[in-house]
């Protein structure tokens, strides 16, 4: 192992957090963004805030409703007794559908993804690119919110079995749901100045490319170099690194962490000129 990597690592070495609920992004713009998750039980806290207020507002709504229907029962001389409460059941009717399938989607889906709750909580559900969630997410991820009920405890497995706690409308709409108040900010652009990683660069051919997959992989592994320990470092960068060097048929043997930040900035440099990636 080459000296120069372990000790530049160790200069730059900061402490690691722990990985169990930090999920990473890595957005097109290759900006980096680590989100914390939402464990299970602040969740329900938040679930039970928007079910208390969609309680209140059912409740008032209704007792509003059936106030203003009946004031006009009496204001009118013709007696609309029966149409008026047909109307009355009809809006009861829809305004329970409305809160049951639609409250929670309307406002993830118009409010950067955020319920009553989890406003309050400090909670947003965002697409697994980071992005907001589009309409249709947010309605599938709350439409099976109530096979999720019924899964009961059953489904703390579930949400424990997978890398971003999530559950089945998490799963089927490509979600997951962060805490803001603890989110990491995103990682600034980098740019790599020493000798050796420009000379790498350099001498990369032009004819290289890359899946948009590796270079998410790529994208990740620069944005968390820094914090990861020398040795580990090293033996993450290897494997990756004679990889890659077969792939593009480099024909030198470098220091596999010099290599792969070489051409991750060639890499990011195409992207800015909107040449491809992939084929």
């Amino acid at each position: 192992m080459s000296a120069g990597v372990i000790d530049s690592a160790r200069e730059t070495r900061r402490t690691v957090e722990p990985l169990d609920t930090i999920y990473d992004v890595v957005a097109p713009e290759n900006v980096a963004f680590q989100y914390r998750l939402a464990g299970p039980f602040l969740r329900a806290f938040a679930w039970m805030i928007d079910m208390t207020i969609i309680f209140c507002w059912l409740l008032g709504s209704t007792i509003f409703a059936a106030y203003l229907f009946f004031e006009a029962s009496r204001t009118f001389d013709v007696d609309f007794d029966e149409i008026l409460e047909t109307f009355f059941y009809v809006f009861a009717i829809i305004n329970g559908l409305f809160c049951l399938w639609f409250w929670n989607a309307t406002f993830e889906a118009f409010c950067r993804g955020r319920t009553p709750g989890k406003a309050i909580c400090g909670l947003r559900s965002v697409s697994l690119s980071g992005r907001p969630l589009t309409i249709g997410q947010a309605l599938l991820r709350n439409i099976l919110r109530y096979a999720d009920l019924m899964l009961g405890p059953f489904l703390l497995l579930i949400m424990g079995s997978n890398n971003r706690m999530a559950r089945l409308g998490d799963l089927a709409a490509g979600t997951l749901v962060v805490n803001e108040r603890l989110q990491k900010k995103a990682t600034p652009a980098i740019v790599f100045n020493e000798e050796k990683v420009l000379t790498i660069q350099s001498r990369i051919p032009d004819e290289f490319t890359m899946t948009p997959r590796i270079h998410k992989a790529l994208s990740l592994y620069v944005a968390r170099r820094l914090e990861i320990s020398p040795l580990r470092l090293y033996e993450i960068a290897s494997p990756m690194a004679a990889l890659l060097a077969r792939q593009s048929h480099f024909p030198y043997r470098v220091d596999p962490d010099a290599f792969l930040c070489a051409l991750w900035q060639r890499t990011t440099g195409d992207v800015k000129k909107e040449r491809p990636i992939g084929k």
